[in-house]
């Protein structure tokens, strides 16, 4: 009988016992937010450590983006396609940003991550994309971001943490 009481007892605390949101995810972003959280606890709990916090995390977020797999499975929306000049070369500018999905398990970090990332394509590329659909992407960094636009702000329900803008050319799309 008592060794079915603290089997009960284990299992139950196992139950409770909660992984931080993300930590299991195969998006490179998601888990390396959900790391960084779980070095800093207190970042968005206490107002005195939440400076020092938000601007470690700014740098962590530009180092990351020379990362190869820094879009790696990041799901994200195409909302514009921009005619612009590279180089002095006529070229497609895909704008494509993260989004709220109410599929997502609630263990996952990706509805309270902000990602804006600019995809650098030629015109026969971009004409077969959609406005409005989602898509993962790979490329290669060409722009990186800046330490400003990498924000960290108490959300209605939950944190919400703006990962920056960045803008990557030989871009790779996959629908989702």
């Amino acid at each position: 009988m008592r060794k079915l009481f603290y089997v009960l007892i284990a299992v139950t605390l196992f139950g409770c016992s909660e992984n931080p949101k993300g930590s299991d995810s195969k998006v490179f972003l998601e888990k390396e937010v959900s790391d960084f959280i779980k070095l800093n606890p207190d970042w968005t709990k206490n107002v005195n450590t939440e400076a020092d916090a938000t601007e470690k995390f700014k740098h962590k977020m530009i180092n990351l983006s020379n990362e190869p797999n820094f879009l790696a499975d990041f799901p994200l929306e195409l909302t514009a396609i921009l005619d612009t000049t590279v180089s002095e070369q006529a070229v497609k500018m895909g704008v494509f940003k993260s989004f709220k999905d109410a599929a997502r398990p609630k263990e996952s970090l990706l509805n309270n991550l902000e990602l804006e990332i600019n995809g650098i394509m030629p015109a026969d590329q971009a004409a077969g994309l959609a406005i409005g659909k989602k898509y993962t992407l790979k490329g290669m960094l060409f722009k990186q971001g800046k330490r400003a636009d990498v924000k960290f702000f108490h959300g209605a329900e939950t944190p919400i943490y703006t990962l920056g803008k960045y803008t990557f050319w030989n871009i790779q799309t996959k629908g989702i």
